[in-house]
């Protein structure tokens, strides 16, 4: 009792990350050559994401 839960940082895939931040395909690949928005992490070819605080922080700052 009284211990800290550690939140567990979801992976995000790119369809949801687009979803939150309410852009297109072709926007959103331009954010993230452009550097906009960070090189997701790639665990093989095909697993590819972005952990969900880091998309929270985006999507947050989108909407400031």
């Amino acid at each position: 009792e009284g211990g800290v839960m550690m939140e567990i940082d979801h992976r995000m895939r790119a369809k949801e990350f687009m979803r939150l931040l309410a852009i297109g395909n072709d926007k959103f690949n331009d954010f993230v050559k452009s550097g906009a928005i960070q090189q997701p992490v790639r665990q093989t070819e095909k697993d590819v994401f972005w952990y969900s605080s880091y998309v929270r922080n985006k999507v947050e700052e989108r909407k400031a």
